[in-house]
C-alpha cells in the first residue's frame, strides 16, 4: 500500500518544527554562554552576546536553505560550547568564609573524621557568614555505627513551585542521646558571590558538598528568613541504610576534593546529586529526564512516590503539612537544643519496621 504523499509532507514538517526549536532552545543557551564567558570583561560582556545574536540572525536569513540555516547555526552554537570547555573548575579560588573549606570525609575500619565541620554563629542573620569570627570549622567524630537515622530537608525561597533547595541530615547517637549534623549539596560560593540559577547553567559555581550543624543549615533557613518555607522529612531507612548512604556521601565527597566540579542548574544540582545517593534505598528504577528530578522543588513529592518518605497512611499534602518546621524554629529560635526542638512533634510510639518516626502535627 502506498503512503499518501500529504503524509509524508506532514511528517516532514513535524520534523523540521522539532529540529527549529531544538535549534532555537540552543540558540538560547549560547547567547547566555557568551555573556557569562569567564575569559571575558564585564563591559565587553553585552556587545559580544549583542554581535552574537547578529551572526545568528544574519545565517538564520541569508542562508537559501532550511538545512543550510541549522549547519550554520550548529557550528556556531558548537563553538560557543567548545568556548566553555575551556572554562576549568578549581579548588583555588577567592571563596566566601562559609564556603572556604572543602570538607574531607575519612573512614577507618568504624571510625569517622569530618575535617571542615562547619558551625556559622548567627545573631542577625545570613550576613554572620560575612564576619570571620562567627564562621567556625572543627572535625567531628563519631562511629560509623552509631548512624541512626536520616532526614530529607526540602526549603522553598521563591514562590515558583519547582525551584527549591534540598539536603540530607543525619543523627548519631555516641551513647549519651542523639546529635545531628546536615549535608548539603550547593554552589561554592566566591567572595560576594550569591546565586542565580541561570548562571548555574553556565559553568559559573563550583560544587561543594557542606557539612554543617543543623543549627547552621537548617536554622539560617528558617529562623531569619520568614518567608521561607522548611520541611523536615523522616526518610524510610533502617540504621545499616543510613550508614551505607553515609559512605556512599564520604566517597562523592573525596572525589570532589581531588577533582573539582561544576554545579549545573538542572544536570548536577542538589537534588541530582541526593537522588543518585538514595537511590539503595529504593528498588524502584530512577527516569533521569523525571522533571521531578531536574527541578529540585519537586524532589519531596518524587520522594514520597517512591517510598522513601511518609508511612502509607497519609496522602502527600497531609504529610507535607505535618513535616513543615519553620513555623517552629522561628518561634524557638536557634538555641542549643535546635534540633529537639524541630522533632518535638515527632510520633512518641517510634518507628516501624524500617520506618522513622513521622511528624505529628502541623508546626506552624
Amino acid at each position: 500500500m502506498q503512503v499518501p504523499k500529504r503524509s509524508h509532507k506532514w511528517a516532514s514538517n513535524c520534523l523540521w518544527c522539532f529540529l527549529w526549536s531544538v535549534a532555537i532552545g540552543w540558540c538560547g543557551w549560547s547567547l547566555g554562554a557568551v555573556y557569562f564567558f569567564d575569559a571575558m570583561p564585564g563591559w565587553l560582556r553585552i556587545p559580544f552576546a549583542l554581535a552574537y545574536g547578529i551572526c545568528l540572525v544574519y545565517v538564520s536569513l541569508r542562508t537559501k536553505t532550511c538545512r543550510l540555516r541549522l549547519a550554520g547555526i550548529t557550528v556556531c552554537v558548537v563553538i560557543v560550547y567548545v568556548l566553555t570547555l575551556l572554562q576549568q573548575p578549581s579548588n583555588d579560588r577567592d571563596w566566601a568564609l562559609d564556603n572556604s573549606i572543602v570538607p574531607e570525609i575519612r573512614i577507618v575500619g568504624k571510625d569517622v573524621s569530618i575535617s571542615g565541620f562547619r558551625h556559622i554563629t548567627f545573631s542577625s542573620g545570613p550576613e554572620d557568614a560575612e564576619d570571620e569570627t562567627n564562621v567556625n570549622y572543627s572535625t567531628l567524630r563519631f562511629q560509623i555505627d552509631q548512624l541512626r537515622e536520616v532526614w530529607f530537608v526540602v526549603q522553598k525561597f521563591t514562590a515558583l513551585e519547582g525551584i527549591a533547595h534540598n539536603f540530607l541530615t543525619f543523627s548519631y547517637d555516641p551513647g549519651d542521646g542523639p546529635r545531628y549534623f546536615s549535608v548539603s549539596v550547593e554552589i561554592r560560593r566566591e567572595r560576594g558571590e550569591s546565586f542565580s540559577p541561570t548562571r548555574g547553567l553556565y559553568r559559573q559555581y563550583e560544587l561543594i558538598y557542606v557539612v554543617a550543624d543543623e543549627r547552621d543549615e537548617i536554622g539560617s533557613r528558617t529562623v531569619f528568613r520568614p518567608n521561607d518555607r522548611v520541611y523536615l522529612y523522616p526518610v524510610n531507612a533502617t540504621s545499616e541504610q543510613v550508614q551505607s548512604l553515609f559512605v556512599s556521601i564520604a566517597a562523592r565527597m573525596q572525589a570532589l576534593v581531588e577533582t573539582p566540579e561544576y554545579y549545573h542548574s538542572l544536570l548536577n544540582n542538589c537534588t541530582n546529586n541526593i537522588v543518585e545517593h538514595t537511590y539503595q534505598l529504593t528498588s524502584k528504577p530512577i527516569n533521569w529526564l523525571n522533571p521531578q528530578i531536574v527541578l529540585p522543588g519537586f524532589a519531596d513529592r518524587l520522594a514520597f512516590s517512591r517510598g522513601l518518605i511518609g508511612d502509607g497512611d497519609d496522602d502527600f499534602e497531609t504529610l507535607r503539612a505535618r513535616c513543615r518546621i519553620d513555623g517552629i524554629a522561628r518561634k524557638g529560635g536557634i538555641t542549643p537544643d535546635f534540633s529537639t526542638l524541630i522533632r518535638q512533634r515527632l510520633d512518641r510510639q517510634g518507628p516501624g519496621p524500617g520506618k522513622q518516626g513521622t511528624i505529628s502535627s502541623d508546626p506552624r
